[in-house]
This record gives C-alpha cells, sequence and structure tokens, in this order.
C-alpha cells in the first residue's frame, strides 16, 4: 500500500471514531429528549425517573447513595428529592439505626408512579429501536459496552463503598485493594 492510500486510511479511521461519539452523544440526548417528554405528560422532569427507579429498586437509602448510584452530585439529588417529596412520590426519615442520617422512601404514590415511568420508558424504547432485529440490537449492545469500557478505563474513577464518594485515582492505586481503606475521603471529589 502507497503511503499515500495509508495516510488516507488514517485519516478515514479517526474521522470515522469522532463521527461515532458525535452520533453515540447525540442519539443520547435525542433518547433522553423523547423519554423527557414521556415524562413530563407524568408531572415529572427528566432525572426524576432515575431517584425513583433507584428507590424502585432499593428503598430506602441515602441521598448520597441514591447520587452515587447515578453518577450525579449530592446537591441535584437534594433538590430532586425535595421535588419529588413536595409531589408526593418520596418521603424522608431518619434511619433506625443512625438518627442523624436521613433516608428516602418511595410512597404508595411514588409507587403507582413507576409503573407509568416504566410505560413511558417503553414507549421510548419501542421508537428507538423499531425496526432493528433483535441480532442487531444484541450487537450493538456488545460495542457499546466496550466503548463504555474504554472511555471509563480513562477516567479512573471508583466509588469507595464506605462512604459512596467517588474518587480520583491513579491507575496503579486501582490495583491496591486497600488503597481506599488506607486513604479514606482523600482525593473525594464532589
Amino acid at each position: 500500500m502507497s503511503a499515500k492510500k495509508k495516510n488516507k486510511s488514517k485519516k478515514t479511521k479517526k474521522s470515522d471514531h469522532g463521527e461515532a461519539l458525535s452520533m453515540i452523544n447525540q442519539v443520547a440526548r435525542n433518547a433522553r429528549t423523547a423519554l423527557s417528554r414521556h415524562l413530563l405528560d407524568l408531572g415529572l422532569y427528566a432525572g426524576q425517573d432515575g431517584v425513583m427507579l433507584a428507590l424502585d429498586a432499593q428503598d430506602g437509602q441515602t441521598p448520597g447513595a441514591i447520587a452515587v448510584s447515578l453518577g450525579v452530585k449530592a446537591p441535584t439529588i437534594t433538590k430532586t428529592i425535595g421535588r419529588l417529596t413536595a409531589q408526593g412520590f418520596l418521603r424522608r426519615e431518619g434511619s433506625p439505626d443512625d438518627r442523624r442520617m436521613m433516608l428516602v422512601y418511595l410512597t404508595d404514590a411514588g409507587r403507582d408512579q413507576i409503573k407509568n415511568v416504566r410505560k413511558s420508558q417503553r414507549k421510548t424504547e419501542k421508537a428507538a429501536f423499531s425496526g432493528l432485529k433483535k441480532k442487531e440490537i444484541s450487537e450493538l449492545l456488545r460495542l457499546l459496552s466496550m466503548v463504555d469500557t474504554n472511555i471509563a478505563a480513562t477516567l479512573c474513577l471508583i466509588a469507595t463503598p464506605a462512604t459512596g464518594k467517588v474518587l480520583d485515582i491513579e491507575p496503579a492505586q486501582k490495583q491496591d485493594e486497600d488503597f481506599l481503606v488506607e486513604n479514606g475521603p482523600s482525593g473525594v471529589t464532589d
């Protein structure tokens, strides 16, 4: 292969990578916008569904644990919990084990709303995957999982089990299981 063809091949590859990442971002935005429109019909705003679904999976969580599971900052979750509480979908209670700790629970109205949230998700999924075969969807999932793993590996972010806070660590520290115990909350990012 001539040097000219090799160079063109590299440019095409880089262009394809950029286009693929751009498309992933665009698809994610469009999917979230479509779901947000369905949720708005339920009186919910973008992001509120995630909090409710996290509590549906495990009721009685701290706001910090919810924030970590959703990959957002604690102040964002606090505002969202406040709004969902005002709407009657959530309630806050002190922990029976530690009264200083606040736990968040779904109310009966919140549990009822979960059914509607899931319907909204199914509507969005149906529209998104219309015309695709199961095999194509499986391949898409496999490829997106690889891309996500590659990106996550470059970020070197992990959550501490004890505090639920996210640490930005060096790759070498990832290998050391005692790192979190020894260093505690040092290096915590908000």
